[in-house]
């Protein structure tokens, strides 16, 4: 947001930001000569179209034309706000973002607030660990050992009301942070206390370990048995999953990800040895779930109990998963026997069988017919239609072409669709292809592939003959060219990245991004050369038309000195060429 952060200090960011190394660590990228590529991650990409070019600090996708900076990937790929992304960079460099003091009580100071106060929150319920037995024994009883309490920051809330306002020598404008954000309640006496009092606690970090929230687990089984913290600047449960924090420290790019439902469940298998585990924190899965488990791994595992509810919240989970899985992301489902969970379970059986049951994890389309052919007689037409009218308004949400195919052409022979004709006229009348095209088509113009030249590569700034003379003449772009050409002078180490940093806000940023992504199908060696062509002959146009206007202006008036001088300075450049 203009005005809020200074620009230099997002220059700085951008600067100490290798874009490669960042989308790396989301994706998997391949060297291509000086490029990297890889599959796009914002459309169904078949071949890799997703380039990224360090030297530019940029990227570039030739199938949908998702363009932009470390800045922009950021937004587009982690769904973050310009606020956040900026946040995002300063946390990987280790550095405060320093705001213009109107503004230091803004969301982002906030955010800092409760980061600070959850992370003294988390000491406070580990030194309870300490002072009784409780929770040690609770834990001890379950088979968690000291190691996984450090591991997971495991802590204790204690049982007296007044510990956590006493401990916490609460002042009066603290005491209003805490009540705000429900961290602490009012009870009828008016007492304040801590929600989770009496509560084994289960922190729970984002993807820097920051801890943003916390669950808490009842010692007796108290209703409710499960308690979470309430929805925060920091913590939203729908875009949060406990224990990935853990995974991506022994894993960059783990295998895959296993999802059980609860913290202990988390905890114990990690324990067990078994890698990849993480929870949805006992909530139902979200859209938002899914996409970041698929952002970290290609192969998503839902464990679930075996019961009836289990089968419902796995089948809730397969329909919201569906527009997200491909080829290449892969959902899968387990479902434990009735009365068990991955907590009892492995504790019966051990780490080798339990690992027998995640190699052998139902696949999503066996899966789903599974349970789209529950009470559907295939003998009866009736049931038959009714299959379809049930079937494909689910299949048509994949945007894989592929899977969806794959998907009605199995229902189509459930159906009685044997003949390829028909399959072909039953697919072409459901299926809606997708056609990715840009917003705005621009012509390619001298003047514009001159701009694209520049904004590619800022260093051609330095051969640009001094633009004085050009500056009075007036030409469709000239002025725009002169502005970038001025700012690459302004930062002679700027890139590609950077520069398109400048002009986020201003009207001609869409075509700028036009333009820094346009091939020119111009060899390396060339473009100096290139560049200084179009230049002249900008320039000799320029001066052609000023000399038409001159001749013009001679014969009807006549021309004053000054004038006379600067029709034989154009002449003499011009002959020249």
């Amino acid at each position: 947001m203009p005005g809020k952060i200074p620009k230099y200090f997002i220059n700085e960011l951008l600067s100490h930001t290798n874009i490669v190394n960042l989308i790396d660590k989301r994706l998997i990228l391949k060297k291509y000569g000086k490029n990297y590529k890889t599959n796009c991650p914002f459309h169904d990409d078949k071949t890799p179209s997703f380039t990224v070019n360090e030297d530019k600090q940029f990227y570039y996708c030739f199938g949908c034309n998702a363009h932009g900076n470390a800045i922009d990937f950021l937004i587009q790929y982690e769904r973050l706000s310009f606020i956040e992304s900026i946040e995002e960079l300063a946390l990987m460099h280790g550095v405060k973002i320093p705001f213009e003091k109107k503004f230091q009580n803004n969301l982002y100071f906030k955010k800092q607030k409760l980061y600070l106060l959850m992370n003294q929150m988390c000491k406070l319920y580990q030194e309870n660990m300490h002072v009784t037995n409780l929770a040690q024994k609770y834990l001890s009883d379950r088979g968690i050992s000291q190691y996984m309490i450090d591991f997971f920051l495991i802590g204790f809330a204690s049982l007296h009301w007044n510990d956590f306002c006493k401990k916490f020598k609460i002042t009066k404008n603290f005491e209003e942070e805490l009540l705000t954000n429900n961290i602490i309640t009012i009870n009828e006496k008016r007492y304040k206390y801590d929600r989770f009092q009496g509560r084994i606690i289960f922190p729970i970090q984002d993807h820097h370990g920051r801890i943003i929230g916390f669950g808490g687990r009842s010692l007796n089984n108290i209703p409710p048995k499960y308690l979470n913290s309430p929805e925060t600047h920091i913590f939203q449960k729908r875009k949060q999953i406990y224990g990935l924090y853990q995974v991506k420290q022994k894993f960059s790019k783990p295998l895959y990800l296993l999802v059980v439902e609860g913290f202990i469940d988390v905890i114990t298998l990690t324990q067990h040895n078994i890698d990849y585990v993480v929870s949805s924190l006992g909530t139902a899965t979200t859209s938002e779930h899914i996409q970041i488990l698929f952002k970290n791994t290609n192969i998503v595992i839902y464990c679930y109990d075996g019961d009836e509810a289990g089968k419902n919240a796995a089948w809730q989970t397969l329909k919201k998963s569906l527009p997200y899985i491909s080829e290449t992301k892969i959902l899968k489902f387990i479902l434990l026997p009735n009365n068990e969970d991955p907590d009892t379970i492995i504790r019966k059986e051990g780490r080798e069988k339990f690992q027998k049951r995640i190699d052998n994890a139902i696949t999503m389309s066996k899966f789903f017919f599974k349970n789209i052919l529950k009470n559907i007689n295939l003998l009866s037409s009736d049931d038959k239609f009714y299959l379809s009218s049930r079937a494909l308004p689910l299949i048509n949400t994949i945007s894989n072409d592929t899977i969806r195919i794959y998907l009605r052409q199995i229902l189509a022979r459930m159906i009685g669709i044997l003949d390829d004709h028909q399959f072909q006229k039953f697919l072409y009348e459901k299926e809606t292809k997708k056609k990715y095209r840009s917003h705005f088509q621009i012509k390619h113009t001298p003047m514009r592939t001159l701009i694209g030249l520049l904004i590619q590569n800022p260093s051609l700034s330095k051969i640009v003959p001094s633009i004085i003379q050009l500056q009075n003449f007036k030409l469709k772009g000239l002025p725009i060219f002169l502005e970038i050409l001025q700012t690459c002078l302004n930062y002679p180490n700027i890139n590609t990245g950077q520069l398109l940093e400048l002009y986020r806000n201003k009207k001609i940023i869409h075509i700028l991004k036009k333009l820094s992504s346009w091939d020119h199908m111009i060899v390396q060696e060339e473009i100096q050369n290139m560049f200084l062509d179009l230049l002249t002959n900008i320039y000799n146009k320029i001066l052609e038309t000023r000399q038409e206007y001159l001749i013009s202006q001679d014969r009807i008036k006549g021309l004053t000195i000054n004038e006379k001088k600067e029709i034989w300075f154009i002449n003499q450049t011009l002959s020249k060429k």
